[in-house]
């Protein structure tokens, strides 16, 4: 069981083919090793939800009856 491992924040820009910036997308990669352990508790395409509780980032199942009511702040 692995857990703790070393995870990226990386910003992705898509550029035009001028080599204009149109956007950004920050992700957060997560190893193989840490995605496939059997006690990874998402799968592929589950939503999820995500917040900021102090200086944490925490990601949790999104309850079924509740996916439809949670709308991202932007």
């Amino acid at each position: 069981m692995v857990k703790k491992l070393l995870v990226k924040l990386s910003i992705v820009r898509k550029k035009d083919k001028y080599g204009n910036a149109i956007y950004r997308s920050p992700r957060i990669y997560l190893p193989i090793r840490f995605t496939d352990d059997s006690s990874f508790p998402f799968k592929e395409g589950q939503p999820l939800l995500a917040k900021i509780v102090g200086e944490k980032l925490v990601i949790e199942k999104m309850p079924k009856k509740k996916r439809k009511h949670v709308k991202s702040k932007t």
